[in-house]
């Protein structure tokens, strides 16, 4: 699996978690509550665009969470470390 498939894989969980937290709450409301505009958390949320880490902290200020929730996704790590290091052990 390469890094490109791996990053799409990523920010769609990330935004699936946005979109859980967020439930029914508008792009709007959040984006009253942070320094991000609607429709950037809208494409954030959708795995459209990538984000650096502040903006994940931008959107937690909007949604009143901790940036954790945000990252706390089902990822298997050990998988993905193996594929990329033949040299990676598990500890």
């Amino acid at each position: 699996m390469d890094s490109k498939v791996i990053n799409l894989e990523l920010r769609k969980k990330v935004g699936d978690k946005i979109q859980l937290i967020r439930g029914d709450e508008s792009y709007e409301k959040i984006a009253s509550r942070c320094n991000l505009d609607a429709s950037k958390i809208s494409k954030i949320e959708k795995g459209r665009i990538d984000f650096r880490i502040n903006t994940i902290f931008e959107i937690a200020k909007g949604l009143r969470v901790h940036p954790k929730e945000l990252l706390d996704i089902e990822f298997n790590f050990e998988d993905y470390y193996r594929k990329i290091d033949h040299t990676y052990k598990t500890t």
